[in-house]
């Protein structure tokens, strides 16, 4: 399928504006598998703000009584955060973020085309700086978030030229602000052989 103009703008490629998108999407979800659907699910399920709230909801939706304590739960919930309260919430959505992002780059790129997961996983490092200005107190999660992604980004060097390798994250490595660029030194050399 090929990419929508979106991709190259920095917009979503996924457009759910009209019927026949709703309908595209539809199908598309419809091909992948229960347990992977059902995975995603759960990993929506610990987003800490509405989007997780709904999904807990949609969980127990399957018995009225669970559902309806979850809605109340919901509504007791509503009052307004404080700034405090909201930037911690911030914070707290950049590690989800991060990690949602890495789930996705690992399931459905990583299996089937390891050079276009590095080329990501690339990104998502260049991304370090704007991720460690908007977490507020929560550093550790987003450094948490690229450890692990430096493990993914291990294994897509796997099948790649180690010169290649060598040359990203020599030149990722040259710019470690926030220092947690400092582990990608593991993943150099481990190319295959040119």
């Amino acid at each position: 399928m090929e990419a929508s103009s979106g991709e190259a703008d920095g917009t979503d490629p996924v457009k759910l504006e009209t019927k026949a998108d709703f309908e595209l999407a539809l199908a598309r979800l419809r091909r992948r598998a229960p347990h992977e659907l059902a995975a995603f699910i759960l990993s929506l399920a610990q987003h800490p703000g509405p989007v997780g709230d709904q999904v807990r909801t949609c969980i127990v939706g399957d018995d009225v009584e669970e559902a309806a304590e979850s809605l109340r739960l919901r509504l007791r919930s509503l009052e307004s955060p404080s700034e405090y309260d909201h930037r911690h919430a911030r914070g707290v959505e950049v590690g989800q973020h991060l990690v949602f992002i890495l789930d996705a780059i690992e399931t459905l790129v990583l299996p089937t085309d390891p050079r276009r997961a590095f080329g990501l996983l690339v990104a998502f490092f260049e991304a370090d700086g704007r991720a460690m200005e908007e977490c507020g107190e929560h550093g550790w999660a987003v450094a948490c978030a690229f450890e692990r992604e430096t493990g993914l980004m291990r294994e897509a060097a796997k099948g790649m030229a180690a010169t290649e390798v060598a040359a990203e994250v020599s030149a990722l490595m040259a710019v470690d602000e926030y220092g947690l660029r400092r582990g990608l030194g593991v993943v150099i050399g481990l190319g295959a052989a040119d």
